[in-house]
Order: structure tokens, then C-alpha cells, then sequence
């Protein structure tokens, strides 16, 4: 008796309807919330640790092209590949960044009073940690000599 295969999305369109259908979830869950009543740092604590569960379900069962299916990724691995690691870890130093000057162009007490701020405060950390591990990511691939397969696309041939 075998173990059954991991389940893992490998098509980018099934990676992005799996983050399209992740970001309608949490939508309709502040929507809810909001219609609830719920306190804007309510709404933003929930979204922030959905976000997490999210990111790390994706992190688990995305697998890059060429990289291999069953096995589970190492801890630290967050793409198939380091030039995505990379990439990725870019963008989200420039959303933290971006982020952070608006958090920074609240006042302090608006911050404390403002969920718009805390919300801002929220994707400023969310990036911020999402940045590191992403680069880190990279940078354990560049130390450990893990490359990206030459060729991964088959040869296209017009006849």
C-alpha cells in the first residue's frame, strides 16, 4: 500500500485561479464582517491571518515547472525557481515600501483610530515578511546550487 500522491497545482492558470478565488474569500469575508458590524482592526486582524493561510497553502502546493511533484518543498522554499523568488521578493519590497510611506503619512493618533491605517500598517508587515522570505528564498537556491532547467518549454514547430 502506497502513499497517495500529494495533491499540487502546477499550471499557471490553475496558480491564478487559486490566488483569484483566495482574494474573493477574503473580499467576502470583510464584506461579512463589515455587515456584521465588526471593528475595522477586526476586519483587518482576520484578513491579515487569511492572507497567511493563504500564502502558505500556495507555498505548499504550487510546484514550478520542471521541479518535482511529490516530494514536500524544504521550509525556506517559497517558488520552484530563484529568478521568481527574486522577482517576487522585489515586489513585495516595493509594496512594503509604498506601504510604509503611507502608513508614515498618517498621523500617529490616526493610526491608532484609523482602520484605513491599521490597514496600511498591516500590508506594510505583510509585505515586509513576505519580502524577506521571498529573497531568502533566493539566496538559499543561490547557496545550495538549486538552477532553473535550460530548457523547460518544448519546442514549438510551425509545419
Amino acid at each position: 500500500m502506497g502513499r497517495e500522491p500529494a495533491f499540487r497545482i502546477v499550471r499557471w492558470e490553475l496558480k491564478v485561479l487559486y490566488i483569484v478565488v483566495a482574494w474573493i474569500v477574503g473580499y467576502a469575508l470583510a464584506d461579512l464582517l463589515r455587515r456584521l458590524d465588526a471593528a475595522e482592526i477586526v476586519i483587518g486582524i482576520v484578513s491579515l491571518i487569511l492572507d497567511i493561510v493563504a500564502f502558505v497553502i500556495a507555498v505548499r502546493i504550487f510546484r514550478g515547472r520542471g521541479e518535482p511533484i511529490d516530494p514536500p518543498r524544504a521550509w525556506w522554499r517559497m517558488t520552484g525557481w530563484r529568478p521568481l523568488s527574486r522577482r517576487l521578493g522585489v515586489v513585495f519590497g516595493a509594496l512594503a515600501a509604498f506601504s510604509l510611506v503611507c502608513v508614515v503619512g498618517e498621523s500617529v493618533g490616526a493610526v491608532a483610530a484609523n482602520g484605513a491605517a491599521f490597514g496600511w500598517l498591516g500590508l506594510t508587515v505583510q509585505s515586509g515578511v513576505l519580502c524577506l522570505l521571498y529573497l531568502n528564498s533566493a539566496a538559499q537556491m543561490t547557496r545550495l546550487g538549486i538552477v532553473k532547467p535550460e530548457r523547460l518549454r518544448p519546442t514549438i514547430r510551425l509545419t
